[in-house]
């Protein structure tokens, strides 16, 4: 899995993720997640139209991700997930606290 991060105005920073989100990603997706403490993040958004295959761990990365940003009373958004990459989330729950976009400007005005 491939992330770039791109820092927004208004303390947002969007990940956008491509390849496959499984276990072997999950440890460079922490690692990107720890620098959002440091950039007082206030608004995460996980673009994952480029995620081809997301399994067990990476809904567990996901939902780690959401508790790490609220705890520090941020917000987090996802944006454009493939139609099996969305339904897995939606299996797992996950939408239920994260909601999702089809774009990043409406992701924003959501934060």
């Amino acid at each position: 899995m491939n992330i770039v991060e791109r820092q927004l105005v208004d303390e947002a920073l969007i990940f956008d993720l491509s390849g496959r989100f499984e276990f072997q990603a999950t440890p460079k997706f922490f690692t990107a997640l720890d620098r959002i403490e440091a950039m007082s993040c206030q608004h995460l958004i996980l673009n994952l139209e480029e995620v081809s295959f997301l399994d067990s761990a990476g809904l567990e990365a996901i939902h780690v991700a959401h508790k790490k940003i609220t705890a520090v009373g941020g917000t987090m958004s996802i944006v454009n997930p493939l139609p099996q990459v969305q339904k897995l989330m939606e299996q797992a729950n996950l939408t239920s606290i994260i909601p999702i976009h089809t774009l990043e400007e409406e992701a924003l005005l959501a934060g």
